[in-house]
């Protein structure tokens, strides 16, 4: 974000304040993460994200949905504890994702940009929480929630507002990552995106095992418990620009 040149006594929308709300909101709503859902108000920070977000009315996957719906393996289920070493990574849209087609995923890219096929493992749920935020964040969101969400009647109400495609510029990046939860059904993947102003915005991921995949969860209560941080204390480190 450029620096404001005016004098801020004079201009109440060039106040930090002001500026750090307005770009929290922003990036949040860039990047089409739950677009229909923006948390209320300005967007300061918010209670510590729940793991209660991943719950939901839908049926719980059976044992026969367990294999990755591409074959990628399981491998190991521990939470990773340092950043994937000699990640790959790739433009979708304007963010860097990682990408690992053999092993963490997308195992399918489709002709209109679908990432799709994580590994049933922490790793290949982290994978799926940052393609599919930018897959958001280029325009996908209406792609995203037809394809990559959890079926229920929240992900309906969010079909039914039509979410807009994203703004092609995002300004914001992929900076860190924590695992707040993990099993083998249920994740809540919690990212950390830099504004192009320094700011910081931890946006939860909650994702559940789902035919084959890991698929997105919308939160019933509509808060997807998006809050600016201060830093990237508590977060891996983990970035591809």
């Amino acid at each position: 974000m450029t620096e404001p040149t005016v004098n801020e006594d004079q201009n109440p929308l060039t106040k930090p304040k002001f500026i750090i709300s307005a770009v929290v909101v922003a990036i949040i709503v860039a990047l089409g993460i739950i677009l229909a859902l923006v948390p209320n108000g300005n967007g300061t920070t918010a209670p510590e994200p729940s793991t209660a977000a991943a719950s939901t009315s839908s049926t719980q996957p059976s044992a026969t949905e367990a294999a990755s719906v591409c074959g990628l393996p399981a491998d190991d289920q521990a939470k990773p504890a340092t950043a994937p070493a000699d990640t790959k990574w790739e433009l979708v849209g304007k963010i860097a994702a990682p990408t690992s087609p053999k092993q963490f995923g997308p195992g399918k890219t489709e002709s209109n940009g679908l990432r799709s096929c994580f590994a049933h493992s922490p790793m290949g749920a982290l994978y799926a929480a940052v393609n599919v935020a930018a897959l958001s964040g280029s325009g996908k969101a209406n792609l995203v929630y037809e394809q990559l969400a959890v079926p229920g009647p929240e992900r309906d109400a969010v079909l039914k507002s039509s979410p807009s495609a994203a703004p092609q510029s995002v300004p914001a990046q992929l900076v860190g990552f924590t695992v707040r939860s993990y099993d083998s059904e249920r994740t809540v993947i919690d990212l950390a995106f830099k504004g192009s102003n320094g700011a910081f915005v931890s946006i939860p991921v909650p994702l559940q095992w789902f035919g084959g995949d890991w698929k997105i969860v919308v939160p019933a209560t509509g808060d997807t418990g998006a809050r600016q941080i201060a830093d990237l204390s508590g977060y891996i480190e983990w970035a591809g620009v």
